[in-house]
């Protein structure tokens, strides 16, 4: 493979950076086998192109859209296309990160023992976090501040998000719904005309969204309209373009 476009399953625990340079380091060991390439001619810079076309966290596991060669000039479209996930859900306390990485500490904690009813949960998706809505993106993040990423801001300077205000953006989740599991749930609940009386702590969503999205945003946001607070606690990218 010299160039083109396929998508991998991310494995959890792996940045994007790493399946490149694992991806990178496999087509180059192939080509040195085939004597495609002097290793003597190489320079600093990489024999080969190769890139992926939207970040995941060490966190997430899914589809990662990859370009080699010529294909790493396609990558554009998905970093600002559609994507879809799957992301779980646990209420009552929410981390520095958003998500349950061990790098985050846990700053918020409050009771979710109000939130009983999936129908609940169901009203909130689709009356509150559907359509062209206004997000602040997290402060672990890729994005840019005084040319410094905010990330960096946050681990090396130890910035908070209050510090830094970070603007609202406007994205766009074109479908947001329960889980299949979820769905189940909230049909039994129907049936039976009344919910449970034992708190909900952890539910999953699966969500269709546009570009620039930040689902651990999303999760605290839907955290934040419950009455309590959340934090990501899995992720797995589904769909990301026509992949």
């Amino acid at each position: 493979l010299e160039e083109g476009l396929f998508a991998v399953n991310k494995p959890l625990g792996w940045t994007s950076q790493d399946v490149v340079g694992k991806i990178r380091n496999i087509l180059e060991q192939d080509a040195k086998s085939r004597n495609c390439i002097d290793v003597r001619k190489k320079k600093r810079k990489p024999w080969m192109k190769v890139g992926h076309g939207g970040t995941l966290d060490p966190l997430a596991t899914g589809t990662l859209v990859i370009g080699v060669g010529k294909g790493t000039k396609l990558l554009q479209k998905y970093l600002v296309g559609s994507k879809g996930y799957q992301a779980e859900i646990t209420l009552g306390y929410q981390t520095t990160t958003l998500d349950s990485e061990e790098s985050g500490s846990v700053v918020l904690r409050k009771s979710y023992d109000h939130v009983t009813s999936y129908q609940q949960i169901n009203d909130l998706l689709q009356n509150k976090f559907l359509g062209k809505i206004q997000q602040i993106p997290p402060i672990f993040s890729a994005l840019k501040r005084d040319g410094k990423k905010l990330y960096q801001l946050a681990r090396e300077d130890g910035l908070t998000a209050d510090d830094i205000q970070i603007e609202s953006r406007q994205v766009m989740i074109y479908k947001l719904e329960l889980s299949n599991s979820e769905l189940l749930d909230l049909e039994s609940e129907s049936e039976n005309k009344q919910s449970s009386s034992q708190p909900i702590e952890k539910f999953s969503i699966n969500v269709e969204c546009g570009g620039g999205t930040y689902i651990r945003s999303l999760v605290r946001d839907i955290g934040t309209e419950l009455g309590t607070c959340a934090t990501m606690t899995k992720l797995e990218r589904t769909k990301q373009g026509h992949f």
